[in-house]
């Protein structure tokens, strides 16, 4: 191993703890976390006392054989708490049913007999009820409550066919693996494995899909099942499904033109086209006014970028622009920047956190949030907006839309799937602010579902400095094989049915307690405060994802399907997940470092001015690129030595990220937007580039 460049401090970005190998981790987890906890910042909706009464009650009376008052206390939770949540294994948040369903299947022999005794007749009654409108709910509460006894998984397969018709094959597939596990389901195993199988395959599920078609083959391989009219074998009716996707494993994703080549421009390149910002800001600005200016934290601010089509889309504290990516000329804008100065001469201007503006696009639309520049209110609410991507006209938002009138948006929006996903905090909610996922036809604002995912468990805390106000690490999210992942950086990642909104569990990781406290902080002058990394949506790795919160001291590695925690690192709080790629974790903070996803080990640490903070770190197998305020650089993969830097014209800049396009590397700062033209691929590196840094 080879640390390079700082490697102290490259210590203190990682917690001096020794790192645990898979096989030698403790059954228990040490960091495990609970719902209940007063003192961490979020709750997800919390079941009742009564319920959580009635889980004590359970546990007391099964440990006595007193089966009959044991789940009397099971069946005394009533079902507009089955939704609610409670605390489950491994750090999970788990909904009530789940939690119900899970005691019922773990009962022992006495206990089933007792059990079925007791509620067969309700199940078969429930079960005969089951038909037209009411059938999927019927059979959902037969899931929930009734899964054990002898009718339950008759039920679980006619909920999954309901959920594989409807395409939610990651729910389908749940309902079929629980009936594999049960040892007497009563039903033939070779037909429920075909359909856990084939609902596996189309979630996206690769390791679970292959472990059920490996027992196909081996314990299945002679029994037939009748499938559209047609007896085969099992093996035979999986791969007659799945038909020419059954055998090839999935085809690595083709590099796109715009990450194929070298990332940065050739030494000494000219700039195709420069858009200024600081130059326009500061013209005829006298001494005081522009050493006020460079003073206060607007003047860092790097404009929010995303490149669609052929054009570059900026917002810029509020103010929006379009740019044409081969001349860099301006198509339009909603707002001058003589806005933004005099925003910074407001105090509510030395308060706003540029972290929260975000901006998207898609073919002939845009999305945004942003702030409006004119209102002086310390409370007025970050809005979304969708814009018309050819002229910036608004065409809707979200505070006019009846149903979402008072939500705020807490992070960028995520455009997947045909729908927009916004995070957002419903002012109605107040003084305990709740944390939503609203989700929305994109092109017209059409509600299409909301759901609550957290509580705050006190009234917001506000603090306020002279020169900005306290940042908020933002909402992020990632949609993956169907289910919508949302971590809100304040102790808990969610998993949602993308379809529905349903909310499937959280997992609550250690993050900072609450302040106790609400006060209002001034500072005369400029006070060093340590930087926050910026917090990062949870990255897919295999079957596995990558989460880190923003305050958090671990990163973990979460098996989102199976409800586990495959291992956990400690890294330094201001640590933020920069790029993950094959069997690296690129981590970023004060240093640059690589984690091997396999050993956990830190294999390198590079130091870059202004440290990696935030921003598009870029990283393939052929090198690594962050831009930073003294140019762009490219470090080895293997190594972390750097390699070349490119300095260009932005040197001297407070903050820098970079966008790539098919004949461009963009260099971002709150300088200016400057284009390059990207560096052949037999353009040799300059080894001297790197000597003066």
């Amino acid at each position: 191993m080879r640390i390079r460049h700082g490697v102290a401090l490259a210590l203190a970005l990682l917690a001096p703890l020794p790192i645990a190998r898979a096989q030698d981790a403790p059954a228990a987890d040490p960091e495990k976390v609970s719902n209940d906890d007063p003192a961490r910042p979020l709750q997800m909706p919390p079941a009742t006392t009564e319920v959580k009464e009635a889980l004590e009650d359970f546990d007391r009376f099964q440990k006595r054989g007193a089966w009959e008052r044991a789940l009397k206390a099971l069946y005394t939770i009533k079902e507009d708490q089955a939704l609610r949540f409670v605390d489950g294994e491994d750090g999970f948040i788990i909904p009530v049913a789940r939690k119900r369903r899970e005691l019922l299947s773990a009962l022992p022999p006495d206990g089933q007999s007792a059990y079925r005794l007791f509620y067969d007749a309700d199940a078969r009654k429930l079960l005969d009820q089951a038909r037209g409108d009411h059938e999927k709910a019927d059979l959902e509460r037969l899931f929930s409550a009734y899964f054990t006894t002898v009718v339950g998984a008759s039920a679980a397969d006619r909920l999954g066919g309901v959920y594989f018709e409807e395409g939610r094959f990651d729910r389908a597939a749940d309902c079929w693996l629980a009936i594999l596990e049960r040892s007497d389901a009563g039903l033939p195993p070779a037909p429920i494995a075909v359909k856990a199988a084939v609902a596996l395959f189309r979630a996206g599920r690769r390791s679970e899909f292959d472990r059920v078609r490996a027992e196909i083959d081996d314990r299945h391989h002679d029994a037939t099942v009748d499938v559209a009219g047609e007896t085969e074998t099992a093996p035979e009716a999986l791969k007659r499904i799945l038909g020419p996707d059954f055998e090839p494993e999935p085809e690595p994703a083709a590099a796109s033109p715009d990450d194929a080549g070298p990332i940065a421009p050739a030494d000494g390149a000219a700039p195709a086209w420069r858009f200024k910002i600081a130059e326009t800001i500061e013209a005829g600005m006298g001494t005081i006014e522009l050493n006020q200016w460079r003073a206060g934290a607007l003047a860092a601010a790097a404009p929010v970028a995303t490149v669609d089509g052929g054009t570059l889309y900026l917002d810029y504290l509020g103010r929006l622009m379009a740019l044409d990516l081969k001349t860099g000329k301006l198509r339009w804008r909603s707002g001058s920047f003589h806005d933004v100065r005099r925003l910074a001469s407001q105090p509510m201007g030395r308060m706003l956190d540029p972290a929260r503006f975000a901006i998207l696009a898609r073919g002939e639309r845009i999305w945004t949030v942003t702030r409006d520049p004119k209102d002086q209110n310390y409370a007025a609410l970050f809005q979304l907006e969708c814009r018309r991507a050819e002229d910036g006209e608004v065409l809707w938002k979200l505070a006019d839309l009846p149903d979402y009138a008072g939500f705020e948006p807490t992070g960028p929006p995520l455009l997947a799937d045909g729908k927009l996903f916004v995070p957002a905090r419903s002012q109605q909610d107040q003084p305990l602010p709740h944390a939503w996922v609203l989700a929305v036809r994109p092109e017209d604002g059409r509600p299409l579902w909301k759901s609550e995912v957290a509580v705050s468990r006190q009234a917001q805390n506000r603090m306020y400095y002279y020169d900005r106000r306290e940042t908020t690490a933002q909402v992020r999210m990632l949609l993956h094989k169907g289910a919508l992942y949302v971590d809100t950086h304040a102790g808990i990642l969610a998993r949602l049915d993308a379809d529905s909104g349903a909310v499937d569990w959280g997992f609550g990781y250690q993050t900072e307690p609450l302040q106790t406290e609400r006060y209002f902080s001034i500072s005369y002058g400029n006070q060093a405060q340590a930087p926050d990394a910026a917090g990062e949506p949870p990255v897919a790795r295999g079957d596995l994802l990558i989460v880190k919160g923003a305050r958090s001291r671990s990163v973990h590695a979460v098996d989102p399907d199976r409800m586990g925690v495959a291992w956990r690192r400690p890294v330094g709080k201001a640590v933020r997940i920069a790029a993950v790629d094959g069997p690296t974790i690129y981590l970023g903070g004060e240093d640059l470092a690589a984690l091997d996803a396999e050993t956990r080990e830190l294999r390198w640490a590079a130091r870059l001015p202004g440290g990696s903070y935030s921003g598009n770190v870029v990283a393939r197998g052929d090198g690594v690129w962050q831009a930073t305020p003294r140019g762009v650089f490219e470090l080895d993969p293997e190594s972390g030595a750097v390699r070349r830097i490119f300095r260009g014209d932005d040197l001297g800049a407070d903050s820098a990220d970079l966008l790539t396009t098919r004949e461009h590397v963009i260099i971002i700062t709150n300088r200016a937007i400057t284009a390059y033209p990207r560096r052949s691929a037999d353009a040799p590196a300059n080894p001297k580039e790197h000597a003066s840094r």
